[in-house]
């Protein structure tokens, strides 16, 4: 008699399961452990190792920002600051040639350790909390009004304080870049601050939260991620529906991509790395989104290397599933197209998918990057013609959309 009242709880929540219908799992047709079937973004996609190089802006940043260690893009112009040691800066730059444009100093505030900088559309916050020995009792964030600056020339802006400490850090003994409470990445998201620190013991980072608000408080980890590397910079997309952290492990940069998560659990959606190539000896310091999915990165300057500055478009891995919900989709029919291998036009069997529809394909390389996206679908018949003839020699998949379908198919190309 007794386990009556537990089969009345289990029965309607199964039930209620079984309504719903949906299947937790990898959601990104781009993941190696995509599930077609799967309505709800677990956050379990494995994907292969990506490389990319990113355009170089600028080989050469001024001499008054060559340890630039945090971006953000605002009023026409990149903004970036110094490190630790520096004078109580802002500069904005020019996205095109990386040269100086304005240079505010920031009264009310010192230079400790200027790690990175973030804004909303009232205030800009600067994180004065890199913590290489592991030992600061004086972490804090500053904060700017932005109708105090300037539109144009050089000038001042004054700064309030938001005090900070970590409530779960064991000790404060001195361990020179051999502890896991530094920091170097800030966002605004709502109406909280977010921190990612750079752990350089385990390599990973984790996530803390505060109010954007002066005031003294006490942080506790709100998540983690294995980083496998030092983070240094981060940012957050209009519209908050994507995260990038960049940073660098033994010298060599990569870039993650935070995105598909609910609310701000960052670390709950799909989580992408993008390694660089080509750039060995970079210490990414500060990244940027500007307008959609194009990012800015900067570079301090080494003992080999000169500060620079790159630029980068994410929507390659992040931005391929077509808008709109793919639940509602029949996934992952097979598609038939010929000549395959071909270094021309490809025709694709569209067989008893074919219905009148717009038809749109996204073509994917080995790497996983999106190569050609919405590009041209002339359907005649339940024939579809696609040219590839722009696309170099190698192995690609191909994926076919409509309102009602998915085709993939694998295309060799010139081989």
């Amino acid at each position: 008699m007794k386990l009556k009242p537990v089969l009345l709880l289990i029965i309607p929540v199964l039930f209620s399961l079984s309504l719903n219908g949906q299947t937790a799992g990898c959601t990104d047709p781009q993941a190696l452990n995509y599930n077609p079937a799967a309505t709800i973004n677990d956050g379990s996609c494995v994907y292969p190792v990506t490389t990319t190089t990113p355009a170089t802006v600028s080989r050469s940043l001024p001499q008054e920002v060559i340890e630039t260690s945090g971006l953000i893009y605002w009023n026409g112009g990149l903004w970036t600051h110094n490190d630790s040691g520096n004078q109580a800066m802002l500069y904005k730059i020019d996205t095109l040639t990386g040269l100086i444009l304005q240079t505010i100093t920031v009264t009310g505030a010192e230079n400790t350790d200027w790690e990175d900088i973030a804004q909303d559309n009232e205030h800009i916050y600067i994180g004065d909390f890199g913590n290489n020995l592991g030992n600061r009792t004086d972490l804090r964030v500053y904060i700017s009004e932005k109708s105090s600056f300037p539109t144009t020339g050089d000038g001042s802006v004054p700064a309030q304080t938001i005090n900070f400490s970590y409530g779960d850090q064991p000790s404060f003994e001195i361990a020179n870049r051999s502890n896991d409470y530094d920091c170097e990445s800030l966002i605004v998201f709502g109406d909280s601050l977010y921190l990612f620190t750079k752990n350089w013991v385990n390599e990973q980072t984790r996530l803390y939260a505060m109010p954007k608000v002066p005031g003294t408080y006490v942080l506790f980890p709100q998540g983690s991620m294995d980083s496998d590397g030092l983070v240094t910079g981060a940012d957050v997309i209009a519209g908050g529906s994507e995260v990038i952290l960049c940073g660098y492990k033994n010298y060599n940069p990569f870039v993650w991509l935070l995105f598909d998560f609910a609310g701000n659990g960052f670390f709950g959606g799909n989580k992408r790395r993008i390694n660089f190539s080509g750039m060995l000896g970079t210490q990414t310091e500060g990244t940027s989104y500007t307008f959609g999915n194009t990012v800015y990165i900067s570079s301090e300057k080494t003992t080999v290397i000169p500060a620079r500055l790159f630029r980068l478009n994410t929507s390659p891995w992040t931005g391929s599933i077509p808008t709109g919900s793919e639940g509602n989709l029949n996934h992952d029919h097979e598609l038939k197209f010929y000549p395959n291998p071909s270094d021309g036009n490809i025709h694709l069997d569209l067989g008893q998918s074919c219905k009148p529809d717009d038809y749109r394909a996204v073509i994917f390389d080995s790497r996983g990057a999106a190569v050609m996206k919405d590009c041209a679908v002339d359907v005649s018949g339940c024939i579809a013609n696609i040219s590839v003839s722009e696309l170099e020699a190698g192995f690609y998949l191909l994926k076919l959309y409509s309102n009602e379908v998915i085709l993939t198919g694998r295309l060799i190309v010139g081989l």
